[in-house]
């Protein structure tokens, strides 16, 4: 069966975006360096889950997530991040962890932080290492129906608190 691309998917719905090109990354601190955006801009999708059923995720990119508080935000107590390995065929037109927050493209709900949602404008990967998708943050909000969350991430100081978290509840992405 054959998925739209996110520019396909973007296009069929007459969505307007733009694209910024960057250096090839594979974490999302390190691709909002190279695109010169600030981590709390940059939105980054996470694949949560509970037995088959799986969700995006979508924080800025200097946050953590906090598993056990969304766990009980969702009412889910056997939620987990699910490894790349597991949902890369749900993308196949995308690299892998490069996927963009697009759920109902990919048969998935999406939630959001709040953070991201009170900018004009949402960037994110646009399905590859080195290309991000720019656009309006009503628009996305429009396409995605995703739900707005205000718990079960939390913004980070990369370099103490993963010192400081080590044995606690939380997942470094």
């Amino acid at each position: 069966m054959y998925t739209l691309t996110p520019f396909e998917y973007l296009d069929s719905l007459l969505i307007d975006y733009t694209l910024v090109p960057h250096t090839t990354t594979f974490t999302a601190q390190e691709t909002a360096e190279s695109a010169h955006i600030k981590g709390k801009n940059l939105a980054k999708t996470i694949i949560i889950g509970a037995g088959q059923l799986m969700s995006m995720v979508v924080v800025p990119a200097n946050c953590i997530l906090l598993q056990s508080d969304l766990s009980r935000l969702l009412k889910t107590p056997d939620l987990t991040i699910v490894p790349e390995h597991q949902f890369a065929e749900r993308f196949p037109e995308c690299e892998v962890g490069a996927m963009p927050p697009f759920g109902k493209l990919y048969g998935m709900d999406v939630y959001i932080a709040k953070d991201l949602v009170k900018n004009s404008s949402i960037t994110f990967n646009g399905g590859t290492h080195n290309l991000l998708i720019k656009m309006r943050t009503a628009d996305f909000m429009n396409i995605s129906d995703a739900r707005i969350i205000s718990v079960g991430y939390k913004a980070s100081n990369l370099i103490s608190d993963k010192h400081r978290f080590k044995d606690q509840n939380w997942h470094w992405i």
